[in-house]
């Protein structure tokens, strides 16, 4: 089985260094054009089935990535974490609006909870219980265009369920990764970062024309 995560293209809230997961913001031209290389990169795979979170920037991402409108499964589970009053602020923002709640964010990452938000241990539970139901499918080659958050707990999942390996990884807007499940074993197989996309898209052209 193979699992193909990717990350929605960039959006001005990612370019301006906003938290933000539950609001609704669409693909910037960089984010389009992000989501037009990883098509590329995806396009001679059969997928059966397409999952995306209910957020604007992933169906665009999947839409401009398969060329069709619909088709997609929306599931709650893989929407980004929620922020709550956080949403659409900048982390010096953050510190000097709400001092004390950043404090206890930053001393109990995982357990604080945001005002009118969601905790890192609230989001992870349902980004685990997502990769059970779909590791249960056993289908061959599925699709998951999710947030950064998202994929990133899923590393989490692979490596032994711990929440502990979330920091260790980055993920930007437009990567590709790939988790394999074979013979009851759960590995990440490969992560191609955005920025790498154009440059493997060019050296490929480069060889076919020579």
């Amino acid at each position: 089985m193979n699992i193909y995560l990717l990350r929605h293209g960039e959006t001005e809230g990612n370019k301006n260094k906003f938290y933000y997961g539950k609001l609704n913001m669409s693909l910037n031209e960089n984010g389009k054009t992000q989501a037009k290389n990883a098509g590329i990169l995806l396009k001679n795979i059969n997928f059966k089935n397409i999952y995306i979170s209910e957020r604007k920037r992933t169906r665009e991402t999947a839409e401009i990535v398969l060329g069709r409108t619909e088709g997609f499964i929306i599931d709650s589970r893989i929407n980004e974490i929620n922020f709550g009053e956080f949403e659409g602020r900048s982390y010096e923002e953050i510190q000097k609006k709400f001092p004390i709640e950043y404090e206890k964010w930053s001393s109990n990452w995982k357990e604080f909870v945001p005002p009118g938000g969601e905790s890192y241990i609230q989001f992870y539970s349902r980004v685990r219980n997502f990769m059970k139901e779909l590791l249960e499918t056993g289908e061959e080659d599925v699709l998951v265009v999710t947030h950064g958050g998202v994929i990133r707990a899923v590393y989490c999942y692979v490596l032994d369920n711990n929440l502990d390996f979330y920091w260790k990884f980055s993920s930007e807007n437009g990567d590709l990764s790939i988790i394999k499940y074979e013979y009851g074993n759960l590995f990440i197989d490969s992560i191609t970062h955005a920025g790498k996309l154009k440059e493997y898209m060019e050296g490929q052209v480069w060889r076919i024309e020579k």
